[in-house]
C-alpha cells in the first residue's frame, strides 16, 4: 500500500477591507432566549429564611418550574418587560444575604428577580442568558416595595 503524502494547506490572506455585517454588543444578551440552571455553586438551601430547603416539592413542580418553562420561548428583553421582572445590584439586597453571597464566596456584581405573581419571587443570578437559581421569596421580603 502507498503512503499517503499530506495535503497542502492553502494559504489565507485575511482582507483588509471586510467589516462584520452585523454589529451586537457582546455583553448585551437581550435578544437571547431565557434559558435557567439549578447550579450547587449558586443555589442556596440552607438559607433560614430564602432557602430552597423549606419549598414543597409540588409547589416547586407545579408553580416555579412551570413559570420557568413558559419563560423558556421568551427573549431576555421580553422576559425583563413582564412584571415583577428586573435586577438588583447589590446595594439593595438584604446585608444578610450580601453577607451569605461573601461566605459563600461568590464574586458577583447583581442578582436578578423573577417574580411568579403578586407576591412569590425566585431571586437568581444572570450569567450573559442563563438564569441561576439562588433562593425563594415565597412572601416578597427580599427586597419589598411600597405599594402604590
Amino acid at each position: 500500500m502507498a503512503k499517503q503524502r499530506p495535503r497542502k494547506r492553502r494559504s489565507v490572506t485575511p482582507r483588509i477591507d471586510n467589516t462584520p455585517r452585523r454589529l451586537t454588543d457582546p455583553i448585551s444578551y437581550d435578544a437571547s432566549n431565557f434559558s435557567w440552571r439549578v447550579h450547587n455553586n449558586y443555589i442556596d438551601y440552607d438559607h433560614p429564611e430564602f432557602g430552597w430547603g423549606k419549598v414543597e416539592i409540588l409547589l416547586f413542580l407545579k408553580d416555579i418550574v412551570q413559570t420557568l418553562q413558559s419563560h423558556e420561548g421568551l427573549t431576555w428583553q421580553d422576559v425583563k418587560e413582564k412584571k415583577h421582572c428586573h435586577p438588583w445590584g447589590l446595594d439593595e439586597i438584604p446585608k444578610e444575604c450580601f453577607n451569605r453571597l461573601e461566605e459563600r464566596q461568590i464574586d458577583i456584581e447583581q442578582l436578578y428577580q423573577i417574580g411568579l405573581g403578586n407576591k412569590p419571587r425566585i431571586i437568581g443570578y444572570k450569567d450573559r442568558a442563563i438564569f441561576y437559581l439562588m433562593w425563594w421569596d415565597a412572601e416578597h421580603r427580599f427586597c419589598p416595595t411600597e405599594a402604590k
